[in-house]
């Protein structure tokens, strides 16, 4: 299986999480230079408080259930199954007497359909006195998933202290340690029709696949392997072990009366060991047939990264105006190593690499280190106005000059009018202008070489790929202006940002001549341009009408955006995907990069845009709704537009399961008939792509939950300082006309482009909870 990577932000314990602040844009965030293009998400976590220790408990337990499926082809003769797959097969769904059965066997539910359980319990205390602080939290949680074999199970535990050594020193620390192991099944693309969703779209209905009496399965008749016998012994099993630290040094230099000047210098060590195991047996069908049956995959890989920054703070109180300022130096690094064994050959009842009659081993390593040095200088004057200045300069180990800076600049600025007009209660118009950039790939300066064997002595050749010595970041300016205001004593705040990016020295991948001895070459080779909107709104509508003691908060929050490609210093190129006849995105002078095109073209050659991954909108609603010890609140999620290039229609199609396969509402060849959507679409395949693109726009339900706050006289009476029960779901609900297994599909992870391939994922599941938590 290819994709889908582990997102390691979920190693964070949420219940830990003081505040999260995201930096969206290069005017926000250019003070993070380099690496701050796509933003910088700033998570806070908790810190202890003086006083009597304080403990909070909580508890979840509950399921979790299939949210959305495909469907199937319903098989009603057997003549239907005779015209699609032969005598031989369609006979598989007659009984004992020879007649058609007319079974349907539902492998999506019955492959997709466990009830995972669900449990996670969190403990944290908090206490110190006047000189040293502390929180403590701890997290277990145990999901279960929605396939066989399939969940997740996490430990883990922080330590945050505050200690003052003097009037003129600080020492902070804070470490946290996670356990957590994830079993996946096998989902997503893959070349042998191994994984779930290849395997269920090549299974008619009428054809039984589950277990034997004997505990044995029946050998597929259509696909190399059976899915529920692949569900029942595949294993791919990752276990991560991760350990985070930084100390902080807060020090006063001076105090004065109007000004003081302080250091602070943090060191901060992020290290992680991963160890993936796939194993594949011997006997099972995909496996047994081959001269070396049965695999085993062993990756061990470690990853420390590690950062210094030393500043200087300096802030000045002036008569109506305060003054502070920021210098710095940061330097950070980068070591990933992984080693990759793959051994063939299995013994049936062994895992282990060594014990395989053959085995391959492959190296990974990257390093890289960063310096960066910046300055800021911040003016507040009365409570209206504020101006701000930073510059930037960073270099990299994965620059081509990794001696000359990069330098980034910032400038914003912003008006607080105060009740303004007898309209406003508060009015605030801001404008910013930064940049920040996105560093190379680590192996983008270098043309890499591959071991190879010539002549029975081991050598190097160039790989397909070359390098670029003089490639530099991707540079981004962004200009925004914004306004926020309140009105009617609070009923009603609004913040409103418009904003405008240019994006100059594109990191592109581009195609090369045969005759250049390289099939690609990396480039700074174009210009981009983004512009965007973002609006929130809160209103509480109990500061305008009284609701019988309820108190009522509504949160809505909106953005859309587009980009074009204004310059390409290359020839304009197809990226991502598998093919351009199954989908693939354009990059061209003119386009938006998320456009999506196929085979269809104009008479001129020109692409046909078929769709674009990028939505015309997405808007979210909150409500938090609280009567007396009552509290319901829940989360509506709705995007607007984009498209996904949805393979797993043509899986399904292929094997002839799709569940609009025999509907005949579609004519795509021309020919005045409509034979069916599934033969019409594959009919056309290779010189018509549009079928399998589709609109991704869906409104989901998120979150839902409702708590009860028992009277503090039974907590009391019970030794607690409060108690509350409750019950939440997680996506509970979804609307949507697309036919995958989900609308936020990305086979390749987390990709800017290229985000919107769909082969059938791990599918979405709902979640149920009861809840309970307490203080002491």
């Amino acid at each position: 299986p290819q994709g889908q990577p582990t997102n390691r932000i979920g190693d964070i314990n949420p219940n830990d999480i003081e505040s999260i602040e995201v930096l969206k844009g290069a005017s926000a965030a250019s003070i993070y230079g380099a690496k701050a293009s796509n933003g910088v998400v700033i998570i806070k976590t908790k810190r202890g408080r003086g006083g009597e220790t304080k403990f909070n408990f909580s508890t979840k337990t509950g399921t979790s259930a299939l949210l959305k499926t495909m469907g199937h082809r319903v098989f009603e003769t057997y003549q239907e199954a005779e015209d699609q797959y032969g005598a031989d097969v369609a006979s598989l769904g007659n009984d004992a007497s020879g007649n058609w059965a007319g079974n349907d066997f539902d492998y999506e539910e019955i492959l997709y359909g466990e009830e995972g359980a669900l449990t996670e319990h969190t403990l944290s205390a908090t206490g110190g006195d006047g000189r040293t602080q502390f929180y403590i939290g701890g997290q277990y949680m145990d999901e279960g998933g929605i396939i066989k074999n399939t969940g997740y199970e996490k430990f883990s535990g922080r330590l945050n202290v505050d200690h003052r050594l003097s009037d003129k020193a600080k020492v902070s620390i804070a470490t946290n340690l996670v356990r957590s192991e994830a079993d996946r099944g096998v989902t997503g693309n893959d070349n042998t029709n191994m994984t779930y969703g290849f395997s269920i779209g090549f299974t008619p209905s009428f054809i039984d696949i589950r277990k034997n009496a004997d505990g044995s399965y029946p050998t597929h008749p259509l696909n190399p392997s059976n899915p529920l016998e692949t569900s029942d012994y595949f294993v791919n099993n990752e276990l991560t072990h991760r350990a985070l630290g930084s100390i902080t040094l807060d020090y006063n230099l001076y105090r004065g009366v109007n000004q003081d000047l302080g250091l602070l210098a943090v060191a901060g060590a992020d290290f992680y060991n991963q160890e993936n195991q796939v194993f594949i047996p011997p006997f099972i069908q995909i496996e047994k047939s081959k001269d070396e049956a049965g695999q085993s995959v062993m990756t061990t890989t470690d990853n420390l990264n590690t950062n210094l920054s030393l500043n200087l703070v300096h802030k000045m109180k002036m008569s109506g105006m305060n003054f502070n300022t920021t210098a710095g130096l940061q330097y950070e690094t980068y070591d990933w190593n992984s080693v990759f064994v793959h051994a063939i050959g299995m013994i049936p009842t062994q895992m282990n690499v060594d014990k395989a009659s053959s085995q391959s081993v492959y190296h990974d390593r990257k390093m890289r280190q960063d310096r960066g040095q910046f300055f800021q200088e911040e003016i507040t004057v009365g409570d209206n106005i504020y101006l701000a200045f930073s510059m930037r300069g960073d270099v990299s180990s994965t620059m081509g000059d990794t001696e000359t800076k990069e330098w980034y600049p910032k400038m914003a600025a912003s008006y607080q009018f105060g009740e303004f007009a007898g309209v406003f209660d508060n009015l605030k118009l801001r404008f910013a202008n930064g940049q920040t950039g996105n560093m190379p790939q680590s192996k983008a300066k270098y043309t890499t070489m591959s071991s190879a064997n010539i002549g029975g002595i081991n050598g190097l050749v160039a790989s397909s790929t070359k390098g670029n010595a003089d490639i530099k970041p991707e540079r981004t300016t962004e200009t925004e202006f914004g306004v926020d205001f309140s009105v009617m004593d609070g009923l009603a705040t609004v913040e409103a940002t418009t904003y405008s990016q240019k994006i100059s020295d594109l990191i592109l991948l581009v195609d090369l001549a045969p005759s250049s001895g390289a099939s690609y070459a990396w480039e700074n080779g174009g210009e981009m341009e983004t512009k965007g909107t973002e609006l929130t709104l809160g209103i509480n509508p109990t500061k305008l009408i009284s609701l019988g003691g309820l108190d009522w908060n509504f949160h809505m929050t909106y953005y859309s955006n587009e980009s074009e490609v204004t310059k390409l210093n290359v020839d304009p190129y197809n990226y991502g995907g598998f093919a351009t006849f199954l989908g693939t995105y354009r990059i061209e002078e003119g386009w938006s990069p998320t456009a999506i095109v196929g085979s269809e073209t104009y008479d001129d050659g020109m692409h046909k845009e078929l769709g674009n991954e990028n939505p015309d909108y997405r808007i979210s609603y909150r409500n938090s709704l609280r009567m007396g010890p009552v509290e319901l609140s829940f989360l509506i999620d709705h995007k607007e537009g984009g498209h996904a290039i949805n393979l797993a229609n043509l899986i399904y199609d292929l094997g002839g399961t799709t569940g609009d396969y025999d509907k005949e509402e579609l004519d795509l060849d021309g020919d005045g008939t409509k034979s069916g959507n599934g033969n019409e679409r594959l009919t056309v395949l290779g010189g018509v792509t549009a079928p399998y693109i589709e609109s991704t726009t869906y409104t989901a339900l998120r979150d839902l939950s409702l708590s009860y706050t028992l009277p503090s006289s039974v907590s009391d009476r019970l030794g607690f300082s409060y108690m509350r029960v409750g019950i939440a779901a997680r996506n509970w609900w979804l609307k949507t006309d697309y036919t995958g297994l989900s609308p936020e599909v990305s086979q390749f992870g987390n990709e800017a482009i290229g985000g919107s391939v769909d082969t059938n994922p791990f599918p979405l599941s709902k979640s149920t909870y009861l809840t309970l938590s307490m203080g002491f």
